[in-house]
């Protein structure tokens, strides 16, 4: 019950950014150019990124089925990302600057949709 209700959130995630990706592309570019320029704003995110990823890894650390190892990944991905983004938050933007430039930004939000609409199905239960 528990991975399942994880896998929703993240999916849920996935497809809100997928859509911010694909239908806003400027403003998501504004936003990493934020985190980039901003050390205090990548500090700081990088720290509610950490817990989030922390507590999702101390209340589910599952590994017996395909989903929760799934989650769990996701889970341990999160909290890797927030350490990034505390320790080297802008240089870890300047290195993602390539990859989410032009229609590059629009690929990885087809590929969050799609991503998160597995998730979300899973979630709620589908098989």
């Amino acid at each position: 019950m528990m991975t399942e209700a994880i896998a929703l959130g993240f999916g849920l995630y996935m497809l809100a950014a997928g859509i911010a990706l694909v239908a806003t592309p400027d403003r998501s570019r504004a936003m990493m150019t934020d985190l980039r320029e901003s050390a205090g704003l990548s500090f700081v995110c990088g720290v509610l990124v950490f817990f989030i990823g922390a507590v999702l890894l101390v209340t589910h650390h599952k590994i017996d089925t395909p989903l929760e190892m799934v989650v769990t990944g996701l889970a341990a991905a999160t909290l890797i990302e927030g350490l990034i983004f505390i320790a080297v938050g802008s240089s870890f933007m300047r290195l993602l600057n390539p990859v989410m430039s032009g229609n590059f930004i629009r690929f990885w939000g087809l590929l969050a949709l799609v991503v998160g609409g597995v998730l979300t199905f899973l979630g709620l239960g589908g098989h």
